[in-house]
């Protein structure tokens, strides 16, 4: 008769045998990655207890804090466009020229948003070729779509 441990455990439940476990509400800690040859243990445990992470760790924090510089780009850009948009409504006359400034400046925006996406794709291939696991890798940024995200959201006045 095969056992059935799934009601093993729900019939041990009921009784009480798992209420007064230690550790019971706290938080597993997992602080050795099973997966790890002994010498990346003992690596990442002098890192961690010297207040250093694994290289791929700190790639992984420079791409999600660039990625929240890309988005403040695009951000800030759109919020001038819109007080630009404001000045052009009560003052009509000036249109060709906010619209010029503005070109400049969406213009370096783009240059810089373009720059910041070519580093943050060099900087997913290292962490790619650095993560010790692979289901953990990044795809990389499609640069011409980002490009046209970045054009259609905030078009010139």
């Amino acid at each position: 008769m095969p056992i059935n441990v799934n009601k093993q455990i729900e019939e041990a439940m009921e009784r009480g045998e798992f209420a007064n476990l230690p550790g019971k509400g706290k938080p597993l800690k997992f602080d050795t990655n099973p997966f790890l040859t002994p010498q990346a243990r003992m690596t990442n445990r002098l890192l961690k207890k010297n207040g250093f992470a694994p290289r791929w760790v700190e790639l992984e924090k420079e791409i999600k804090q660039e990625k929240t510089q890309l988005e403040r780009i695009l951000t800030n850009l759109k919020g001038r466009r819109k007080r630009l948009e404001t000045i052009v409504q009560k003052h009509p006359h000036r249109h060709k020229a906010v619209s010029r400034s503005f070109a400049h400046e969406r213009a370096r925006s783009i240059a810089q948003y373009t720059e910041k996406l070519e580093n943050l794709n060099q900087k997913i291939q290292r962490v790619n070729l650095l993560m010790p696991t692979r289901n953990r890798q990044y795809a990389l940024i499609n640069r011409a779509q980002m490009l046209t995200r970045f054009q259609k959201a905030c078009p010139g006045i």
